[in-house]
C-alpha cells in the first residue's frame, strides 16, 4: 500500500497546524531567534549534508540565497512553515499519483521532524543541532530532486543502455534531449514568485496520453487496494509506472502546440496529430527484435518518389551473404549487383562471383540494388528525416503483411500501410499535382521537398489508456520494459 499514509496527515491539516504553532529554536523573553542563512555554512561542512540527494545543487541554492536574504528558505520570521513549504510537502505527497515514490523526497523524515517539533520544540540555535536547519535543507533538496525526476525521469538513459549492453542486447534509442534547467536557479525563481506547486506541475509531460495513463494508474491502484488484486492488475500497474516514466524522455510542447507524426513502435501504428487531434492513422511494420527500429525525434524533410533500393550493410551481411545460394537469393528478390570501375558503376553477373572470398569480411566491394518498380521493397514512396540510424518511412511490395497482428518484421525501417495518404497530407499545398503523382511517374528517385516538414516522434509505449480508464497492452518487443522496471525498482518504485 501507499507508504505516505503512515503519518495520515492531510495537506490542509499541515497548513492549519503550522500557521498556528510556530517552531522556534531559542527564546529570550518574547523574542524568537531563528537560525540564519549564514549559519548554513557550518552545516555544509558536516557529514550529514552529504546525505542529501543533491548536496552540490542544494549548496548552490543556499549560496545564492544567502547573498540576498537572512532567512532560510522555508520558514518565516516566526519560525513558521511558509505557504510555499506547505505547497512543497503537498506536491511531495502527490508525486505518488505521478508514479513516483514520495520517500525519494524525504517525506518520512520531514514528517518525523515535524512530529518531533510538535511535541518538543527545539531549544537551541546551534546550526549543527537545530532540526529546523535540517528540515529546511531537506525541503530544498526534495524540491530539486522532485523537479529533476519530473523533468528527466527516474530511469536514466545511461542506465538503460548499460542494462541492455550487459545482456548483450540491441539498444537502438537516441539519448533524450531535455530543455536545460539549472535546478537551484529554478527553485530560487519560483520560490520568489511563490509558485512552488505550479513550477513542479509545469515539469510533468504535457501529453494528453500521459494524463490518461496517470488516471489509469489511480484506477488500478484503487482496484489493488480493494483487497482483491490479481496478477493482471499488478502487471498493468507495472506497465503504467514504466510508461509514465518513459513519457518524461519525450520532447515537450508538441502535443498541443503543433502537428507532428507520431509512431508508437509496439502498437505498430502511425498517427498524424494536429494540436492534440488525430487526423490520420495507419498500420506500420517495424524492425524485428534483432534489428530494432530506433527510438528518436527528428523532422521529415522530403520524400523520394518511385525510389530504387540499395541494400544496407545489415542486410548485406545478415541476409544476402548468409543465404545458402547467394545468386538464387539475389534473383528471387530482384537484386542486381554493381561495382565501381573506372569511375563508373558497372553491373556484374552474380553467378560469376566467387562469394567464398568475401565470407566473414566486413567490407564487400559490391553494391546491391533493386530498381524502382512493382518489385521494389520500398514501394512507391519513401519519407526521409535526419537520423544516425539511416532509417526512413516507406511503402512496401508485400502489403499482405499488414494483416498480421505481430508486425515486427523489418530490418529497422518503418513500412506504411497507406504511404499515399501521408504523402497527400504533407503535400497539401503543392502545385501541379499530376506532375508529382507517385503512381504515374516513370522516372526513378524523384526527390520532393515537402511543404509540411513535420516533426516525427518514434516512441516506445507498451500501454495505452482511454479516457474511461480502459487500457490496451502491447508486447515489449525489444525487451525495454524489463530493463526499465529493474532500474525503477532499485529506485523505490513498487506496484503496491
Amino acid at each position: 500500500m501507499r507508504e505516505i499514509t503512515l503519518m495520515k496527515t492531510s495537506p490542509l491539516f499541515v497548513f492549519l497546524f503550522f500557521i498556528t504553532f510556530p517552531f522556534f529554536t531559542m527564546a529570550k523573553g518574547d523574542e524568537i531567534i531563528l537560525p540564519s542563512c549564514e549559519q548554513l555554512i557550518e552545516y555544509k561542512k558536516s557529514p550529514r549534508f552529504d546525505r542529501l540527494s543533491y548536496p552540490i545543487e542544494t549548496a548552490r541554492f543556499y549560496n545564492q540565497r544567502c547573498e540576498s536574504s537572512e532567512l532560510i528558505a522555508w520558514l518565516d520570521h516566526n519560525a513558521t512553515l511558509t505557504p510555499d513549504a506547505v505547497e512543497l510537502i503537498t506536491a511531495i505527497e502527490r508525486s505518488y499519483d505521478e508514479g513516483l515514490n514520495p520517500q525519494r523526497y524525504h517525506l518520512r523524515e520531514i514528517q518525523e521532524i515535524l512530529e518531533t517539533l510538535k511535541s518538543t520544540p527545539s531549544t537551541t540555535s546551534n546550526s549543527a543541532e537545530s532540526p529546523l536547519f535540517w528540515l529546511d535543507l531537506l525541503l530544498s533538496d526534495a524540491y530539486i530532486s522532485l523537479a529533476k525526476d519530473l523533468h528527466e525521469g527516474l530511469c536514466q538513459w545511461d542506465e538503460l543502455h548499460e542494462y541492455k549492453k550487459g545482456k548483450n542486447e540491441k539498444f537502438a534509442w537516441d539519448r533524450p534531449a531535455f530543455e536545460p534547467i539549472v535546478y537551484p536557479e529554478y527553485l530560487a525563481e519560483y520560490l520568489k514568485l511563490h509558485r512552488i506547486s505550479r513550477s513542479l506541475s509545469a515539469l510533468s509531460p504535457d501529453y494528453e496520453e500521459y494524463r490518461k495513463l496517470r488516471d489509469a494508474l489511480h484506477t488500478y491502484r484503487t482496484i489493488a487496494e480493494s483487497g482483491k488484486p490479481t496478477a493482471s492488475t499488478q502487471k498493468i500497474i507495472q506497465k503504467l509506472l514504466i510508461n509514465l516514466d518513459r513519457f518524461r524522455w519525450l520532447p515537450r510542447g508538441i502535443d498541443k502546440n503543433s502537428n507532428y507524426i507520431d509512431i508508437n513502435i509496439p502498437s505498430f501504428t502511425l498517427r498524424v496529430i494536429d494540436h492534440g487531434y488525430e487526423l490520420l492513422e495507419m498500420k506500420t511494420i517495424v524492425g524485428r527484435d534483432s534489428r530494432p527500429t530506433p527510438i528518436l525525434y527528428s523532422k521529415v524533410s522530403h520524400a523520394m518518389l518511385n525510389p530504387s533500393w540499395t541494400a544496407p550493410q545489415t542486410i548485406i551481411h545478415k541476409d544476402i551473404l548468409e543465404s545458402k545460394n547467394i545468386s538464387a537469393f539475389l534473383q528471387n528478390h530482384d537484386i542486381r549487383v554493381y561495382e565501381h570501375s573506372g569511375g563508373e558503376l558497372n553491373e556484374i553477373d552474380p553467378t560469376q562471383i566467387d562469394w567464398s572470398l568475401h565470407s566473414g569480411k566486413k567490407n564487400i566491394p559490391y553494391i546491391f540494388k533493386t530498381d524502382a518498380g512493382e518489385t521494389n521493397p520500398l514501394g512507391k514512396i519513401k519519407f526521409l528525416f535526419p537520423n544516425t540510424h539511416f532509417v526512413y518511412l516507406h511503402g512496401t511490395n508485400t502489403p499482405a503483411l499488414f494483416k498480421k497482428t505481430d508486425r515486427a518484421l523489418s530490418s529497422g525501417c518503418i513500412r506504411l500501410s497507406s504511404p499515399q495518404k501521408l504523402y497527400d497530407y504533407l503535400m497539401e499545398k503543392r502545385e501541379n499535382l499530376e506532375d508529382k503523382n507517385p503512381n504515374t511517374l516513370q522516372e526513378a528517385d524523384i526527390s520532393v521537398q515537402l511543404p509540411k516538414k513535420l516533426p516525427i516522434l518514434l516512441r516506445y509505449m507498451t500501454i495505452h489508456a482511454e479516457t474511461n480508464g480502459r487500457v490496451t497492452l502491447y508486447n515489449d518487443i525489444y525487451g525495454y520494459d524489463e530493463g526499465q522496471w529493474a532500474i525503477l525498482k532499485k529506485k523505490g518504485i513498487k506496484t503496491e
